[in-house]
């Protein structure tokens, strides 16, 4: 779960990045728009089944043979701990990053453009004015983004127990996963449930300090 939460720090500046992006005068910015959006409206299983089940099988999956021709004689992507996790992570990734891109999006939308205006007359360059201007700005709607981000990756199960169920040897398991399959695979229900209710409170307490962590930094005088 460290991993996978960790995640979200580079998911942010991907996002952050097609914001950006989006919000410039660029030629077909609503098709763009659209485009990056797609993958937000598929399910978490329909990813898995789509990307991981059927584009990354080893024998025939276009991915597959994509890496055949590359070089890779057997290519494996769940073979290997460390590749199978980092798989995951870009699944679970290129489906809710559009989430993370919509709420910046509108953010970027919603500045003053008057601020923005006024320190490009100043003769403040494209990264200054986005590194003293834009930024500070979009620290409230940046912290919301994130720490609704996280919230669904604590939820994290989907893709890796219809792709992975947690393999090889646990590597890729989060804890929800985790639980699941002590329900399903091993009819271990007492313990299952015990499971559950703890990692409840233990969401529910990190939760509770990192809004009050985040609270504090925005409350911090420039």
């Amino acid at each position: 779960m460290v991993y996978y939460v960790a995640a979200v720090s580079v998911e942010y500046v991907i996002a952050f990045g097609l914001a950006l992006l989006l919000n410039a005068q660029i030629r077909a910015r609503k098709f763009f728009r659209v485009v990056f959006l797609l993958p937000l409206m598929l399910s978490p299983v329909a990813v898995s089944w789509m990307v991981g089940k059927s584009m990354m099988e080893p024998r025939f999956g276009p991915l597959a043979r994509l890496a055949r021709e590359l070089g890779w004689d057997k290519p494996s992507f769940f073979g290997s701990p460390e590749l199978a996790r980092f798989v995951i992570m870009a699944m679970d990734a290129w489906t809710f990053i559009p989430f993370m891109m919509i709420m910046l999006l509108a953010g970027l939308q919603a500045l003053p453009r008057e601020v923005i205006e006024a320190s490009k007359v100043d003769g403040a360059t494209g990264w200054q004015s986005f590194k003293e201007v834009v930024f500070p700005l979009m620290l409230p709607v940046s912290v919301t983004a994130i720490v609704i981000r996280i919230i669904f990756k604590l939820k994290l199960a989907d893709i890796i127990i219809n792709v992975t169920s947690g393999g090889p040897g646990g590597a890729t398991d989060s804890v929800t996963s985790f639980i699941f399959r002590e329900y399903r695979d091993r009819s271990n229900v007492g313990y299952g449930t015990l499971l559950a209710m703890v990692y409840l409170v233990l969401i529910v307490i990190f939760i509770t300090v990192l809004l009050k962590l985040v609270s504090r930094f925005m409350e911090r005088p420039a």
